[in-house]
């Protein structure tokens, strides 16, 4: 799902100017693309451990005939982060300077 031109009052009405809401939604995409690559890795791994990488260790020949299984596109990050903060589901603050 590719994004989509967004209004610029949308994010002013969440944020007190334009870079930080920029920032907040960038450090939320990262965070779950982060979530969605520790998905797919643990994943990975249960096939492994299931027993299923030797099997098809041993069938590469077969395997390369095969069409791989369709992956299910997930959200694009950017878009995700940005509903959230729209939503005002993301909460932000600055840390005290001394």
């Amino acid at each position: 799902m590719p994004a989509e031109t967004q209004s610029l009052d949308k994010f002013m009405g969440n944020s007190e100017n334009l870079y930080e809401a920029v920032m907040v939604v960038a450090k939320r995409a990262r965070q779950i693309n982060e979530e969605q690559y520790q998905r797919m890795r643990d994943k990975q791994i249960l096939e492994e451990l299931d027993g299923e990488f030797e099997e098809e260790f041993l069938n590469l020949e077969e395997e390369k005939n095969e069409a791989e299984d369709p992956v299910e596109p997930e959200e694009n990050p950017v878009v995700s982060a940005q509903k959230e903060f729209l939503q005002g589901k993301i909460s932000h603050h600055y840390e005290s300077t001394k």
